[in-house]
This record gives C-alpha cells, structure tokens and sequence, in this order.
C-alpha cells in the first residue's frame, strides 16, 4: 500500500511539473509557436486525468501546476533578467 501511493506521488510531482513547465514556456514565449506548449500542458492534463480518476489527485494536480508555473515563471525571469543586466549587477 505504501508503495502504491509513493508511486502515485511521485507520478503526481511529475506530471504537476510538467504542465507548469509547459505553461511557463507559453507565457514567456511571444512567437505564434507558443500556443504548442499550451496544447503539451492540455495533452499532459488528459493523460493524467485518465490514469487518475479520484477527485482529490485531480484537484491536487491543478493546485501544483499553478504553484509550479508560478515558480518556475520567477526563476526563469530572474535567470533572463540577471542575463540582460549583468552589468548593472556587477557595478561595471
């Protein structure tokens, strides 16, 4: 039983992260491609609803994408920002 739900877990963790990786890339991209990724973060919505039909793991996956995306949209945009500035940064 134990392992079960490790494995469940760690499936969670891996398809949350996923869809707000994908989500992220779609709002940091601006080209007509962009919508690529929000079709990934749908087609990684489906997979997971259809391996996993309890209410609670469906709520959770939402609530971990978005904490994800959010997440992952700060790194990414302190790495892009520390990119174009390193000069301000630095005191050069």
């Amino acid at each position: 039983m134990m392992n079960e739900r490790l494995k469940t877990t760690f499936w969670l963790l891996g398809y949350t992260f996923l869809a707000g990786l994908m989500l992220t890339v779609f709002s940091l991209i601006e080209d007509f491609y962009r919508y690529l990724f929000s079709l990934l973060a749908l087609y990684i919505g489906i997979r997971f609803f259809r391996r996993f039909e309890t209410l609670g793991l469906r709520i959770t996956f939402f609530v971990l994408s978005i904490i994800f995306y959010l997440l992952l949209a700060i790194v990414v945009s302190a790495f892009i920002f520390l990119r174009d500035h390193s000069d301000t940064i630095t005191g050069a």
